[in-house]
This record gives structure tokens, C-alpha cells and sequence, in this order.
């Protein structure tokens, strides 16, 4: 032990062993009245266990060069103060912030809150906190959710885009690059990896599904356009339907944004036609109720009149009347293994990695189908 950490022991001792003293002034004024509770500091801990300031930092941060029963003393000191070092003075020490952005094109979805729950999770484990911002399905203010957390010195940041511009996306991190991993929108060409799903299995099982109930003539609800998921289904869709020779026609394909009500107004225009599709896909579980809404506004019956199918299996999908045939795949792992990339390049800067989730088919009740069956 130094000298100076012998001065200080020596003096701390004393303190606690003439306690009167030092409290009576106070005893000779007014009571004082109840105040609030203050925050323990690191000069208190280190003056609970009898050291400097420098050296309870020190034991706290790990620092070698300090005996074991100076370190002992202070942990235990700490842990008695029950104290909580500053995330900000941490940060200045390790040019770290641990945080990370998560921005997503809609936070009410249930997808985007399921997968935010598996990366805060992984992110937790690893030290690292969770800021949330919504991008409204809006690419403007996917950029302004990014530039708020850029300007909050994130040390990473997942993305589900809605659909900005590769060019954009770069210019914004220019400045200032930052690990970042994209989960289900994807920017073609940018970003250190990606966590998507097996958009073209998913719909493939769907079209053949409806073929399988003897559906020739099928509408799709097939989202933004924008987004590269709704892009991917849209492809896949064309492409399946092409391969069975039945080419859809232009008006039972309909483009809208990922919304209950877009859904909707695209689903009305679907029941509306002259010819009328015998089953719908929707590239989404919002898709999917907008059009269970719209064939309950127009007397549709599913799936008596018009089969359904969604490429989302919501949590709610077998509370529905009828329970929705859909896609289904595990929306935390999603984020898990978004979050698990992140880590990897915070950590080490590895190579890029894209990743894929399966996806199964199960079969409920909006299809035609009786029983629940995943494939």
C-alpha cells in the first residue's frame, strides 16, 4: 500500500471512530428535514473502503497492480453503497457508448416488436443498451431516425429499412461508420450483413397450397414495393404463378403499404372486380386482416366464397374466424441473430455475413383446410 493510501485509511479510521465529533455541529443546529437521497459517488466508495479516489477506480475497473485486499476492500465498499458506475464516464474512458440503434418501419407491428425482444436480449447479454426509433413507413424519417442516433454516438445499429436509397444510406453514415446489420428491409449493397426471411420458399409453399385446394385464379395483396421483402414476394409470386401457366392479370394484384386499412381499400378493389379472384395471398399478417375486413364489408365469406393465405403468422393467427393459413417462422430469432451479428462486428469488425430464416406452412382454417398441420 502507498503512503498516500496509508494517509487516507488512517484518516477514514479516525473518522469512524470519533463519529460525535464530526456530527456535532449538527446536533447544536435545527433538525434537518428529509432530502433527497444522493447518489453514491466513487469518493464514496472509496472512502468506505479507506483508499483514494484513483485507486478505488482502479479495483473497479480491473486495472492490475493492486493487492487483493485492496481490491477486496473496495468491491465489497461498492457493493455495499450499491453503487452504479456512470455510463458516461465509461464512455469517455472507452470512446463506447453501448448502445445501439434499432430502427424499424413500424413499431406497432408485431413482428418488429417480437424481434426488437430477441436482439435486446442478445444485446443485453453483451452490454449493450437498446434506443428505439420508429420510421413511420417513411424513408424520410428512416433517415432522420438514423441521423438522431448517429448524433447519440450509437455504437451499432439494426436496421429494418423501409426502403431508402442505397446512396442515401451511405452518405448519412459517411461521416461517422457504424457497424450496422439489416433484418428483413434490406439496402442492397450496403451494411456489414443481413438477417432475412426465406421470402421466395415462403411464398412458393403458399401458391402451391392454394393450387392444392384447386385455386387457378389468385389476387395477391402483395405490400410495399419499396422494401426488398415486398419486392422479393411480389418476384416470387409472378414467378410461381408463371410457372403454372397461369399468368395473374394486372388488376388482381395490388400494391399497397403495410397497413390494415391500405390493405383494405386494395382488398375492396380485389372483391369488387368483375371477375373475382377465388383466393387471396397477402404478403402480411396487417394485409391479411385488412382483407378479412373488406369480405366481411362486402359479404364475402371465407373460405366458402374466397380462400386466404398470409405470409405472416401473427401470435393472434389461430384466434381468428376463420384461424388464418399462413408462413410461419420465429420473428425473436430474427432479431437474435441480428443482434448476435452485431456483437460479432462491434467486436472484431468480421466479414459479412448474410443470414436466412426458414419458414413453415401451417394450415388452418381460412384456407379451407380443417385441421393445423405445419409443413
Amino acid at each position: 500500500m502507498t503512503l498516500q493510501e496509508r494517509v487516507w485509511q488512517r484518516r477514514n479510521r479516525l473518522r469512524n471512530r470519533f463519529p460525535s465529533q464530526a456530527s456535532s455541529e449538527l446536533r447544536d443546529g435545527p433538525a434537518p428535514g428529509p432530502g433527497p437521497r444522493r447518489k453514491t459517488t466513487l469518493a464514496d466508495v472509496a472512502e468506505r473502503a479507506g483508499v483514494s479516489t484513483s485507486t478505488a477506480s482502479r479495483a473497479l475497473n480491473g486495472h492490475g497492480g493492486l493487492a487483493p485486499a485492496t481490491r477486496a476492500a473496495v468491491e465489497d465498499a461498492a457493493a455495499k453503497l450499491n453503487f452504479q458506475p456512470s455510463a458516461l464516464a465509461r464512455s469517455l474512458r472507452t470512446r463506447q457508448t453501448f448502445t445501439v440503434g434499432f430502427v424499424v418501419p413500424d413499431v406497432s407491428s408485431p413482428f418488429y416488436a417480437a424481434a426488437l425482444q430477441g436482439a435486446q436480449g442478445m444485446l443485453e447479454q453483451a452490454g449493450y443498451r437498446v434506443m428505439l426509433m420508429d420510421a413511420n413507413q417513411d424513408v424520410d424519417h428512416e433517415l432522420a431516425a438514423l441521423e438522431t442516433l448517429l448524433s447519440h454516438q450509437v455504437d451499432g445499429l439494426l436496421v429494418s429499412s423501409a426502403g431508402l436509397p442505397s446512396d442515401v444510406f451511405e452518405s448519412a453514415l459517411a461521416d461517422r461508420p457504424t457497424p450496422t446489420i439489416f433484418f428483413d428491409g434490406v439496402v442492397a449493397g450496403c451494411g456489414d450483413g443481413s438477417v432475412t426471411l426465406d421470402d421466395e420458399r415462403g411464398i412458393t409453399l403458399l401458391v402451391e397450397h392454394l393450387a392444392e385446394h384447386g385455386h387457378e385464379r389468385i389476387g395477391l395483396l402483395a405490400g410495399s414495393q419499396r422494401e426488398s421483402a415486398g419486392a422479393a414476394r411480389l418476384r416470387t409470386f409472378l414467378a410461381e404463378m408463371e410457372r403454372r401457366g397461369k399468368t395473374p392479370e394486372e388488376r388482381d394484384v395490388k400494391v399497397c403499404s403495410w397497413t390494415i386499412a391500405d390493405g383494405r381499400r386494395a382488398s375492396l378493389e380485389l372483391l369488387d372486380g368483375d371477375r373475382r379472384v377465388t383466393a387471396v395471398l397477402a404478403s402480411s399478417a396487417e394485409l391479411a386482416l385488412g382483407f378479412m375486413s373488406a369480405a366481411s364489408m362486402r359479404g364475402a365469406r371465407i373460405p366458402e366464397d374466397i380462400a386466404l393465405v398470409a405470409f405472416d403468422d401473427p401470435y393472434f393467427g389461430d384466434l381468428l374466424e376463420p384461424s388464418l393459413t399462413a408462413v410461419a417462422y420465429d420473428p425473436r430469432s430474427v432479431g437474435a441473430l441480428a443482434a448476435e451479428l452485431l456483437v460479432e462486428g462491434m467486436q472484431s469488425r468480421s466479414e459479412r455475413r448474410e443470414l436466412r430464416v426458414p419458414v413453415t406452412l401451417v394450415r388452418r382454417g381460412s384456407c379451407g383446410c380443417e385441421a393445423k398441420v405445419a409443413r
